[in-house]
């Protein structure tokens, strides 16, 4: 993006506010409990998008191989069909699991070095998106009640958080998780809030 006069900042940080108003209210209306409580289904796909823009902004970076030592790749190197390569970006970064990418410390320390240099900071670029993404609906609902918005007490916190972990364990169950149990759920839900009215 150009900017080309402080008249024309303003006006895109405006065009961004609004946006980011807009963003806001939807994920209000699409996601239970936001921003309080948030099923991890939900989040997951909010990172996969926020990855996604990463991705656009900073592109991957080819390597070359050499001598077991991962170097950005020149020109030269990149036409030489005979120099192992490999481009090295977000959706490398994270093809990996958490176990993967924990042994590789050990068995391609340099390429490990590389890779959490990317994940480092793509986790801090989401965390700091949702962040984002939450004041704007925090504001939203203050605006909508007319007053600042007070915090949940510990009952309706529970609510929320029991209602989207409704929707998770089923999703999950779905997918063929078998530590999600919807019925068992219900159950256990059951059981804390007759302990707890006690």
């Amino acid at each position: 993006m150009t900017i080309s006069s402080l008249k024309d900042l303003g006006y895109q940080q405006a065009k961004t506010g609004d946006s980011l108003e807009t963003q806001a209210q939807f994920a209000l209306d699409n996601i239970t409990g936001f921003p309080e409580d948030m099923p991890s289904e939900a989040k997951d796909a909010l990172y996969d998008g926020y990855r996604m823009r990463y991705s656009e902004r900073k592109p991957a970076t080819m390597y070359a191989v050499i001598n077991d030592h991962y170097v950005i790749a020149t020109p030269e190197q990149v036409q030489n069909k005979k120099i192992e390569k490999i481009d090295i970006g977000v959706a490398y970064a994270f093809a990996y699991s958490s176990q993967e990418f924990g042994k590789m410390k050990n068995t391609n320390p340099a390429l490990h070095g590389i890779i959490k240099v990317i994940r480092d900071d793509v986790a801090n670029y989401c965390s700091n998106r949702l962040g984002d993404l939450e004041r704007a609906a925090k504001k939203l609902i203050a605006k909508k009640d007319g007053t600042s918005r007070t915090t949940l007490d510990f009952a309706e916190s529970m609510l929320k958080s029991f209602s989207a972990q409704e929707k998770s364990v089923k999703i999950k169950q779905a997918k063929g998780d078998t530590t999600a149990d919807a019925a068992k759920f219900s159950l256990a839900v059951k059981a804390f809030w007759t302990t707890y009215n006690k």
